[in-house]
């Protein structure tokens, strides 16, 4: 039987490699972007300013402020890390989303699991760079590297979890390769900088053998809900405690908290659920609180799932929103350790 030794969450937002100062480069974006989606509603750009006026959040938008909160989440970033390499797992289950990384509208299936031999991390193309949206590519450095590096899959653990959430019930699609999505949608290739953000952050490129698990949390109509994802990530859970192996396993969830639009309620509650193992409420969440970047909190509740009855604790490192704009769009981030 797999020994689960830790568990991580955290937020992988570019912010975190994005001089402060520059931050200002989606504001742009934002003032396009006609369906703005706040505690289950959907606003205008000048209808969220209006609505979050009375917050004050232009306090915290001077460049000391927001090198603050930064230094702050890539501290707690940093700290996991280092816990990381003091538990030196075998192997890892990486729980992300995909962004029109791999997979576009030809298919989008819910829930993948990738049991490949090996797994590419790569630089953006120049054509691929120029496609993408203001501000994006200044901070690739964070989940991509300077050339190309392959890191290694793990195809037996990854077939017999295929082999054992099917068989609880999940119908997963599996892939063993990495091919280069759509160029008229896509603007990266290989692994999703959900998986990129761990492989450069937390394992600095001396990426484990590993399993990347790999949700739609973003795209209608087939986004799997909270309940399914903490189902699934349980599944995954006895999938492990049923593995003949000794291995001692680390698991991850990569992304979050609340974003495009930050609501700091929504993500201290959410983390107060995740630290006390509280699946009814993650559970129960309203579902049209998880879209846009905030639906990446479902890897979490995936991770969450997976470490039930681990033993392990959970313990909170941080949390802080980095915003960029009066609107209060930036990124909500947190960063949870179970040991």
């Amino acid at each position: 039987m797999a020994n689960i030794v830790l568990g991580m969450a955290l937020s992988h937002t570019p912010q975190l490699h994005t001089p402060p100062a520059k931050w200002r480069l989606r504001i742009a974006a934002d003032e396009k972007n006609p369906a703005h989606h706040f505690r289950g509603n959907i606003y205008t750009w000048p209808q969220l300013l209006a609505l979050r006026e009375p917050e004050g959040i232009e306090r915290w938008l001077s460049v000391e402020e927001k090198t603050v909160r930064m230094e702050r989440a890539n501290a707690a970033v940093t700290r996991m890390a280092s816990v990381y390499r003091e538990v030196k797992p075998d192997v890892a289950v990486i729980i992300g989303n995909d962004q029109h990384e791999l997979f576009v509208e030809d298919i989008m299936p819910a829930m993948t699991i990738y049991w490949g031999a090996e797994v590419p991390n790569c630089p953006a193309r120049e054509d691929q760079a120029v496609r993408m949206p203001a501000g994006i590519h200044l901070a690739e450095a964070g989940h991509a590297p300077p050339r190309t590096l392959i890191h290694p899959g793990h195809p037996q653990l990854g077939l017999h979890l295929i082999k054992k959430t099917v068989a609880d019930g999940f119908d997963v699609a599996h892939s063993q390769w990495m091919r280069e999505a759509d160029q008229k949608i896509s603007f990266s290739t290989g692994a999703p900088h959900a998986f990129g953000f761990i492989y450069r952050n937390i394992m600095d490129d001396l990426v484990i053998p590993h399993v990347p698990v790999i949700l739609n949390t973003f795209y209608p109509p087939n986004q799997p809900t909270a309940h399914r994802c903490y189902e699934f990530g349980r599944a995954i859970g006895r999938a492990l405690k049923a593995w003949d192996s000794d291995a001692r396993v680390a698991v991850f969830g990569s992304g979050g908290l609340s974003h495009f639009v930050i609501d700091e309620l929504f993500d201290i509650a959410f983390l107060n659920a995740i630290v006390a193992g509280d699946s009814e409420y993650l559970t129960g969440i309203d579902e049209r609180l998880f879209q846009a970047g905030t639906s990446e909190c479902k890897n979490w509740i995936t991770t969450a799932g997976v470490l039930e009855g681990a033993g392990l604790k959970a313990e909170l490192l941080e949390q802080v929103a980095c915003y960029r704009s009066a609107g209060g769009t930036g990124t909500g981030t947190g960063f949870v350790c179970w040991r």
